[in-house]
């Protein structure tokens, strides 16, 4: 089964065990059709919780997870990643992707392959994709940036680099 990010957990809430989360996307309606979710602890640890409520409050979203019912056990969750199979992720617009689909893609630049995707991490301002130079050890991030990445071709698992120096 595939999985996806689909936020981070803040911090609790109240006293009844609920916690703030940050959705990674905009449209986070999908949220509140969750039966269970997947939790990556800080520690490594994976732990599937059955989700008995979700909702959303002037912009902030919540999670009411089973067997967390105080706000002590809902700390331990805070920072954690919440994750969904991929079945149950937001469902994607022509022409979208979901961000995990770009590890192993190649990163071409000028219709030559210069690396590959291997990871990535939230930054900041944006996604930074971990690509890994070719015919070397070395990584480099690349924020997932308009300004940086041209076309990506799912299909054909290609993402344009518009801006070489980021690998030098």
């Amino acid at each position: 089964m595939k999985k996806l990010a689909t936020a981070i957990i803040q911090s609790s809430y109240g006293v009844k065990g609920e916690v703030k989360v940050r959705p990674f996307n905009d449209d986070c309606s999908y949220l509140k059709k969750l039966k269970q979710g997947i939790i990556l602890l800080k520690d490594g640890r994976e732990k599937t919780y059955r989700i008995e409520g979700f909702r959303k409050s002037g912009g902030q979203a919540y999670f009411k997870f089973e067997g967390i019912d105080d706000p002590e056990t809902a700390k331990k969750l805070a920072g954690a990643t919440l994750f969904v199979p991929e079945s149950e992720a937001a469902p994607l617009e022509e022409g979208e992707y979901y961000v995990s689909d770009l590890i192993n893609c190649t990163l071409i630049h000028d219709g030559v392959k210069v690396a590959t995707i291997v990871n990535y991490f939230d930054g900041a301002q944006s996604i930074l994709l971990e690509v890994k130079k070719d015919g070397s050890n070395k990584c480099f991030l690349v924020p997932l940036m308009d300004q940086y990445i041209g076309k990506v071709n799912i299909e054909e698992k290609t993402v344009e680099l518009l801006t070489l120096w980021l690998l030098s």
